[in-house]
């Protein structure tokens, strides 16, 4: 299930049973993020509890401001990604969550390596390709690794938790995702995991996904089965006439904070 690559770094395979869309993939990214930030002690309470926390508190509690910006961040965070996982002529290769106080002196970092196929959400509906089964392979995977596990467990006082990315990417430069050209991940001994999400080797996608995105969206083109399904064996071949794989940070920055009682 895992094997150390090196002193500090463990990787952490998880067996995917069914391909991932942008959307599933996007709600797989920000699923881990917070159950990260909850068990690396960055919130005081698990996101839905904080989500119904803030429906409750006064705006003059001084808590209200830490979870409204916490929410904030985490909802830009997975709209600019989504947009970035839909984009065409946009392959996303990685996603790096560091939690520190800067992005060259992490406490803890996870890559997360992403499968080379991707169905396209705008031809592919959510009930035909949920992202509950990938999140529960994700879950248990992590669940099952000792290491990972011990430092999830490490109390770390509030900091800050970057997203970066690595990908190739044809369009202009994104307002969200900045260029980090230089970056490299810092060698040290702090604690580093590698999520990689691997793909069985034949899917079937034999799915009505076109017939339900017709009737559920108004798209102007609406997307049709042979479409999709070309797009998703043919996806990793793009990469050949893509931009190189480059570094990018997201401008949003999520803040750890404590209760104030």
């Amino acid at each position: 299930m895992f094997s150390k690559i090196k002193k500090c770094d463990t990787d952490i395979n998880v067996i995917l049973d069914e391909p991932l869309t942008s959307d599933s993939c996007t709600k797989l990214i920000i699923e881990l993020i917070k159950y990260v930030l909850y068990q690396k002690q960055q919130i005081p309470f698990a996101y839905d509890s904080l989500v119904q926390l803030q429906a409750k508190v006064k705006k003059t509690d001084r808590n209200s401001s830490f979870i409204k910006t916490l929410l904030n961040s985490l909802k830009n965070v997975s709209d600019h990604l989504s947009s970035e996982l839909l984009l065409k002529g946009c392959i996303v290769k990685e996603v790096v969550i560091i939690v520190g106080a800067t992005i060259l002196s992490p406490k803890l970092q996870i890559t997360l390596e992403l499968p080379t196929q991707i169905l396209d959400s705008l031809c592919h509906a959510e009930c035909q390709h949920s992202s509950q089964k990938p999140l529960l392979n994700l879950m248990r995977s992590m669940m099952e690794c000792s290491e990972f596990q011990d430092v999830m467990t490490l109390p770390l006082g509030p900091t800050n938790t970057f997203l970066l990315l690595q990908k190739s990417d044809n369009n202009s430069i994104s307002s969200f995702f900045l260029p980090k050209p230089q970056y490299i991940s810092p060698m040290q001994t702090t604690p580093s995991f590698r999520i990689k999400l691997l793909q069985k080797n034949q899917f079937n996608i034999d799915c009505n996904c076109a017939n339900l995105v017709q009737i559920y969206r108004e798209m102007a083109s609406p997307c049709n089965k042979d479409d999709s399904t070309v797009q998703f064996q043919e996806h990793s071949h793009e990469q050949t006439v893509q931009a190189p794989f480059r570094w990018y940070q997201s401008r949003e920055v999520i803040r750890g904070f404590k209760y104030i009682r």
